[in-house]
C-alpha cells in the first residue's frame, strides 16, 4: 500500500491545482486515511497527478460537484455552491469519487446502473468523514435510499463494493435479499 507522503508528493506535483486547494486536499486525504487506513490510495495517487478542477454552471452540470473518471476532471457548479453548501464537505465528496474510481467506473456505479446508490453512499461517507456545516444538505433522497439498502445487505458489502469497484458483489448481495436487479 502506498504511503501518505507519496500521496502528498503526487498532490504537490499537479501543476493544474493552486497551492491553497492542494493544502485543502491534503487535509481531507489525511482525514480519509486516518479513518480508513486500509483503503489503498494508489489509484488516487495516480489520478491526482493530472487531475483538473474546473468551474461549471447549472446549464452544464446540475450537481454541485461531479467527477468524470474518463477525463479526470472534478467539476464544481458555482451557481449551486454559492447557495450555501459547505465547501469542505463538497470537496470531500468529490475526492471520494476520485479515490473510488478506476478506468471504467466510480465506486460500484458501472455504466450508470447504480448511479444514485453510489452518490448516496459517497454522501454517507462524506458526512461521516467531515460532517456538513453548510446551510444546505446534499443528496438527501439518495442518502435515505442508500441507508435502507445498507440495512438490508450490510454496510460492509457497500464499503467493499465501493472501494474495490466490485459491482458484482453488490448485485449478488441484492439478489440474495430478493431484489430484482
Amino acid at each position: 500500500m502506498i504511503k501518505l507522503e507519496d500521496v502528498f508528493r503526487a498532490i504537490d506535483s499537479n501543476n493544474n491545482i493552486d497551492s491553497e486547494v492542494k493544502e485543502n486536499i491534503k487535509e481531507l486525504i489525511n482525514i480519509f486515511n486516518s479513518t480508513f487506513p486500509n483503503v489503498d490510495l494508489s489509484n488516487f495517487t495516480k489520478r491526482i497527478m493530472d487531475l483538473k478542477i474546473e468551474k461549471s454552471n447549472k446549464f452544464i452540470n446540475k450537481r454541485v460537484v461531479k467527477y468524470n473518471f474518463k477525463t479526470n476532471i472534478l467539476e464544481f457548479n458555482v451557481d449551486e455552491i454559492n447557495k450555501g453548501y459547505d465547501m469542505k464537505h463538497i470537496l470531500m465528496h468529490g475526492l471520494l469519487n476520485v479515490i473510488s474510481s478506476n478506468d471504467v467506473q466510480t465506486g460500484f456505479n458501472y455504466n450508470d446502473k447504480f448511479k444514485a446508490l453510489n452518490a448516496g453512499y459517497t454522501e454517507i461517507l462524506t458526512n461521516n468523514l467531515v460532517g456538513n456545516d453548510g446551510e444546505l444538505s446534499y443528496l438527501d433522497d439518495e442518502v435515505v435510499s442508500t441507508n435502507l439498502i445498507a440495512t438490508m445487505i450490510g454496510n460492509d458489502v457497500l464499503f467493499e463494493s465501493y472501494f474495490n469497484n466490485d459491482t458484482n458483489k453488490l448485485v449478488s448481495a441484492l439478489i440474495n435479499e430478493g431484489v430484482e436487479v
